[in-house]
């Protein structure tokens, strides 16, 4: 009779935890799809050759996480500052805009550190081109989510 309840228990623990695992699921396969198309789309527009592809992915992956590092840093404060805004005093609302302030600066640090290291890896040509497909990844990314929100009105 315990281990049946046991088991039951089990069951419906493991029933239960299916939306989050799904969920958690399609998160990573959407995340996954987001990546497959920025890169398809950098590797076209910038004309990357399998050799410079080699020497450009580590240096853009190093870059790309450093910028998603503050981006996710600078949405967390300003999260802070929205659920908070009323009972903040003037100082902390002071203190809240200079921080972000601060991690706007780190945001073109990082652009200026990692242009000079693209650079080293790929023409300066393709250097360009590498900004002009990533704002051309954001519009595609964009055009994707506003059709997956309304179906049938591409």
């Amino acid at each position: 009779m315990k281990k049946t309840f046991g088991v039951s228990i089990l069951s419906l623990v493991f029933l239960l935890s299916i939306p989050s695992i799904l969920r958690a699921q399609n998160f990573n396969q959407r995340k996954a799809d987001i990546e497959a198309l920025k890169v398809s789309i950098i590797t076209t527009k910038v004309g990357l050759t399998v050799e410079e592809g080699k020497l450009f992915w580590p240096v853009y992956n190093e870059y790309d996480a450093e910028k998603q590092r503050l981006l996710k840093e600078r949405r967390q404060k300003m999260v802070v500052a929205r659920m908070q805004a009323e009972t903040l005093s003037d100082k902390e609302i002071e203190d809240l805009i200079l921080n972000d302030f601060s991690i706007k600066q780190k945001e073109l640090d990082v652009e200026r550190k990692y242009y000079d290291r693209f650079k080293k890896v790929i023409p300066l040509k393709k250097v360009a081109l590498l900004y002009m497909a990533q704002e051309q990844f954001k519009r595609e990314l964009l055009k994707r989510l506003r059709s997956e929100q309304t179906p049938g009105q591409d």
